[in-house]
C-alpha cells in the first residue's frame, strides 16, 4: 500500500495549475486528481478528464468535485438519451462544498440561460476568487468573456487563452490577427499539457494554409493517446491537403482504371473501387433514368463493342474535410453497334451493315474516402453539345 501512495504522490507532482475549486468535498489527493480533471475538461479533453475523475473516485468514493465533472462532461440532451440529469440526481448535494453547489446548481439549470446566469451571479458574489465559479461566466463565441476571465485569473486561463486565440484569428477583436493567434494558442500549450491546444496550432497553421506544419501538430495531440484518438480524421486531413497532388494523380489514375475495367467488364478490375456498403449510381449518356450499376450492369451485354475511348482534360474537386473528391473529365472515341438492324444500315442484299459511331461526352464521378481508400459513389455522363453519347437502346 506503502507503493501505491508513493505512486499516487509522484503523478500529482507536477499537478501545479492550480485548484479550480478551492474548497471541495474530496480528500486531499482526491481534490488533487480532481482539480486536474476539471483542467482537462475546461480544455475539452474529455476523455483524459474522465479518466482522472474515476482516479479521483478510486481514491475518495464520495468526492463530489470528481462526480459532478463525470455529469458535466455526459450528454445533457434528454433527446439524446442524455445521462446528465441522472448523474447529477445521484449526488448528495448537502454532502458538497459551497462552491461545488454552485456548480451543481448551474448543470441542474440545464437549458434554462435565465436559471444558470442567475445561480453563476450568486455563486461568483459569494466565491470571488473561485476559478471556476468565475468561469462558469464564459460563453460560447463571446470572446470578450475569455478575456475579462483570463485577466482575472492568468495563473488559471490556459483554456480561455485558447479561446482567445480563435477569436483574433476570426477578427472578434476588431480584426484577424493571426500574430496574437498564435501567440495566445502557445500561452494555452504551455501552461497545460494537453493535446487540445496542439489540435488548435494545427487548425491555426491550417488557416494559413500551411499544412506540413499543422500535420506536425496534429500528430502530436494524436500521440496523447493514439487509440481512436478524436484528433485523428485531422491527420488524414492535413497529410493529403499537404500532399494534394499526389492525391490528385492517384484519384485520376483510379477514374481511369475504373473505366477501363468497365469497358472490359472486368467485374474482378472493377470491385476494386466498390465498397460493400456503397450502392453505385449512375446516369448514362443516353439521358437515361438514373440506375444502380451492380455487376450484372457491368456484365450485361451491351450491344456494341468500343473501337477506341479514351478519358481527357480531368479535374479534381473536395470537400473541406478532403474525404469526398469529384472528378470532372471528357471522354471521346468510337463504337460499332452490332447486330441490331434498328440501329444499323442495311445493305442492298438486305445483310445488317455496322456503323462506327463518333462519341463525345463530358462526365463526372464521385468519389468517397473508406477505411478501404477511395471507392466510387456515383457517376454521370451526358453528350457534348451538338455531340452523340450512347445510343438510347
Amino acid at each position: 500500500m506503502k507503493k501505491n501512495y508513493i505512486l499516487i504522490f509522484t503523478l500529482i507532482s507536477g499537478l501545479s495549475y492550480g485548484q479550480m475549486i478551492q474548497t471541495t468535498s474530496c480528500s486531499k489527493i482526491a481534490s488533487e486528481i480532481s482539480n486536474k480533471a476539471i483542467e482537462h475538461m475546461m480544455n475539452i479533453e474529455w476523455s483524459i478528464a474522465r479518466g482522472m475523475a474515476q482516479s479521483a473516485l478510486m481514491i475518495d468514493s464520495n468526492c463530489g468535485c470528481a462526480k459532478l465533472t463525470i455529469a458535466a462532461i455526459s450528454n445533457g440532451s434528454k433527446d439524446w438519451q442524455g445521462t446528465r440529469v441522472d448523474k447529477l440526481n445521484k449526488i448528495d448535494r448537502s454532502k458538497l462544498s459551497g462552491e461545488e453547489q454552485v456548480w451543481f446548481d448551474y448543470l441542474m439549470a440545464g437549458s434554462d440561460k435565465e436559471k444558470y446566469s442567475a445561480v453563476q451571479k450568486a455563486g461568483e458574489k459569494k466565491f470571488p476568487n473561485s476559478p471556476l465559479v468565475s468561469y462558469l461566466a464564459t460563453r460560447g463565441l463571446d470572446m470578450d468573456s475569455y478575456k475579462t476571465y483570463a485577466e482575472k485569473f492568468p495563473n488559471y486561463a490556459s483554456s480561455a487563452y485558447n479561446m482567445m486565440s480563435y477569436g483574433y484569428l476570426r477578427g472578434d477583436y476588431e480584426s484577424v490577427d493571426n500574430e496574437k493567434a498564435m501567440e495566445y494558442v502557445k500561452k494555452a500549450q504551455e501552461m497545460h499539457d494537453g493535446p487540445n491546444a496542439y489540435d488548435s496550432m494545427a487548425e491555426h497553421y491550417a488557416s494559413l494554409g500551411d499544412y506540413e506544419n499543422a500535420l506536425i501538430y496534429q500528430l502530436k495531440a494524436h500521440d496523447y493517446a493514439a487509440f481512436n484518438s478524436p484528433y485523428q480524421s485531422r491527420i488524414g486531413e492535413y497529410w493529403k491537403k499537404a500532399n494534394k497532388d499526389t492525391v490528385v494523380k492517384n484519384l485520376m489514375k483510379a477514374q481511369s482504371d475504373m473505366q477501363d475495367a468497365i469497358l472490359k467488364a472486368d467485374y474482378t478490375a472493377f470491385e476494386k473501387f466498390t465498397h460493400p456498403d456503397i450502392k453505385i449510381s449512375t446516369g448514362d449518356s443516353n439521358l437515361g433514368k438514373f440506375y444502380e450499376f451492380t455487376r450484372e450492369s457491368l456484365e450485361a451485354d451491351q450491344n456494341l463493342s468500343w473501337d477506341e475511348f479514351e478519358l481527357k482534360d480531368m479535374n479534381v474537386y473536395f470537400s473541406p474535410d478532403m474525404k469526398t473528391a469529384v472528378v470532372t473529365f471528357y471522354a471521346k472515341g468510337a463504337y460499332t453497334i452490332n447486330g441490331d438492324s434498328k440501329n444499323s444500315s442495311i445493305d442492298l442484299n438486305g445483310m445488317f451493315k455496322s456503323i462506327s459511331t463518333e462519341y463525345s461526352t463530358r462526365g463526372s464521378s464521385v468519389w468517397v474516402e473508406t477505411d478501404g481508400g477511395w471507392k466510387t459513389m456515383h457517376s454521370n455522363f451526358a453528350p457534348n453539345k451538338g455531340k452523340v453519347g450512347l445510343p438510347q437502346n
